[in-house]
């Protein structure tokens, strides 16, 4: 990139319920901090490509598989954001591809103990006009491109008739 800095490639997933309310996991850690909550999203490993990238990490991060979801869309883009100087360590920030999934399951499909130290600790559901205000404030320029890029399929969104809720 043009900055010198170094970017890890990673995906990011936007979910939607049948309400149309986006889901945020609650991270663990740190504890104290008022900005626990998140939208998913890990690194990208060698050999993968984001699609693959996208189901690791949905199933490692909160236990869903594959058939629990649809994708309804792929950002055109990828779309970047810098960590804070002190949480720099060999990358700068992540250079992200994000994802917008439609969650046709149910609340007991989510299993956040999947990993040794799991990232989630628990979850909400919110409409999408609050998830920038509680997020990390370094996250939320990409949030907010994430909610733009996906904002018109999400309001056009019908879900089936026979969608469970979370």
């Amino acid at each position: 990139m043009a900055n010198n800095l170094t970017y890890r490639q990673s995906i990011g997933f936007m979910m939607i319920d049948a309400k149309k309310r986006v889901f945020l996991g609650k991270r663990c850690w740190p504890k104290d901090s008022p900005f626990r909550f998140q939208m998913p999203q890990g690194g990208i490993e060698e050999g993968e490509t984001p699609k693959q990238a996208l189901f690791r990490e949905m199933r490692e991060e909160i236990g869903l598989t594959p058939d629990k979801v649809d994708i309804l869309a792929e950002s055109k883009e990828w779309l970047t954001y810098e960590l804070p100087k002190h949480m720099r360590t060999s990358i700068d920030g992540n250079q992200q591809k994000w994802f917008l999934l439609y969650f046709k399951g149910n609340s007991k499909d989510f299993v956040f103990t999947n990993e040794k130290h799991p990232e989630f600790c628990g979850a909400r559901w919110v409409q999408p006009k609050k998830v920038p205000y509680l997020v990390i404030p370094f996250k939320r320029k990409v949030y907010r491109q994430v909610l733009n890029e996906f904002k018109t399929l999400i309001d056009d969104f019908e879900a089936p008739t026979s969608s469970p809720q979370p």
